[in-house]
């Protein structure tokens, strides 16, 4: 059996900031961050082991110090922590950031805007505080309303997929006299999606590893399942034996908040299940597909 991984499996940079931006913070308690500060349950745990807490509800943080989540926070969010006399510490990850300037610059100039994403993410929550008129959420090309318009602005949630964002954009072409497109998926995301799809087409199981909550993971397994069976696991105590047992290429990916060392667990676990005693102690460790590296 071969076991492969796709290149830029795990962290990204936006993660690796906020996670560095908390642990910086974590010195000075009582800390908290608003909702998980990545989408990986492990990670979070591992943050909370330190000091920092998850908080939901922004109205229940006073004089503290308030690290806000990758995925951004509403601006009303915003409004309240500092209305509550809280220090803030803003580990957004660029990229989304980003997103937010282009949807309140779409505002300013009068455009209806549509986004191309999960209306329940919070990223696309804090998204849509950034727009102020009239704005429309898609999770698919399938859902694009049957509208003409004159002008229209088009951004997207940084983790959906630039097949979807391509499609979007051509329905709309015939629909639209004047469109403006700002493409706010992230390279990370792209470099993550293209190099599982790669992979995928290599292997006859892909297992995909990241948090179940997290979008950008599920993207991955939903485009691996496209191609070959796939499993998306947290852990490696997920995996059964009976998924492994004779598959002769297996690919691993993961998700932009996937720790390292999940990632080598999940290795190390399938070399377990088939009887090999071989282990790796980093993920550097694990050899990579190199025609698609």
């Amino acid at each position: 059996m071969e076991i492969l991984l796709a290149p830029y499996s795990g962290f990204c940079f936006g993660v690796k900031r906020a996670i560095q931006i908390a642990l910086e913070a974590a010195n000075k308690p009582p800390v908290f961050t608003t909702g998980p500060l990545i989408h990986n349950p492990q990670m979070v745990q591992e943050l909370e082991k330190k000091g920092i807490k998850v908080m939901e509800n922004p109205d229940e943080l006073h004089n503290s110090t308030v690290i806000i989540r990758s995925h951004g926070i509403t601006k009303q969010e915003n409004e309240i922590l500092l209305r509550n006399g809280n220090t803030i510490i803003d580990a957004t990850c660029p990229f989304v950031a980003k997103a937010h300037e282009y949807a309140q610059r779409l505002t300013q100039e009068h455009y209806p805007i549509l986004i191309l994403g999960d209306h329940t993410h919070p990223e696309v929550e804090a998204l849509l505080s950034y727009c102020d008129g009239e704005t429309i959420v898609i999770s698919s090309p399938k859902e694009l309303p049957e509208f003409q318009w004159q002008r229209l602005g088009v951004i997207s949630q940084t983790t959906m997929d630039l097949a979807s964002l391509r499609e979007v954009i051509n329905a709309l072409i015939p629909c639209v006299k004047e469109l403006r497109l700002f493409n706010t998926i992230c390279t990370a995301t792209s470099q993550r999606q293209e190099a599982t799809v790669a992979l995928a087409k290599k292997c006859d199981l892909m297992i995909v590893i990241g948090g179940h909550n997290s979008s950008n993971t599920r993207m991955l397994t939903k485009l691996s399942s496209e191609i070959t069976p796939t499993l998306q696991i947290e852990t490696a105590a997920e995996l059964k034996p009976e998924v492994i047992m004779g598959k002769q290429r297996i690919g691993i990916s993961a998700g932009a908040s996937t720790p390292d060392y999940l990632i080598v667990q999940v290795f190390n676990r399938i070399k377990e299940i088939t009887g090999d005693r071989t282990t790796v102690k980093s993920v550097e460790d694990i050899p990579v597909n190199k025609e698609e590296s």
